[in-house]
């Protein structure tokens, strides 16, 4: 459960991001470009779905935050890449 969560909450984070992008620099080419409706329509377009979508990202991220973490084994963590054989030599 924990991992559907975590995917979920991650999408919308990453469409939430993606809209607000789009967002400002739909609103400053229209300031650039001196078009008035640009900004507008800009803002039209992508501000509820935008604003829909982050709070949806945050329910998630709420509830991510009630599940526990999944344990992971040290040695499966460090195994065999360069930085678990330096951190040996320092150990």
């Amino acid at each position: 459960m924990r991992k559907i969560i975590a995917f979920l909450f991650k999408t919308c984070l990453l469409l939430f991001l993606i809209g607000g992008t789009c967002l400002v620099f739909g609103q400053l080419a229209g300031v650039l470009f001196q078009k008035g409706h640009l900004i507008v329509k800009t803002w039209e377009v992508f501000a509820n779905p935008t604003f829909m979508i982050s709070a949806i990202a945050g329910i998630f991220g709420f509830i991510l935050g009630y599940f526990p973490k999944e344990k992971v084994d040290e040695e499966v963590a460090y195994s065999s890449d360069e930085f678990s054989e330096e951190l040996e030599h320092v150990r």
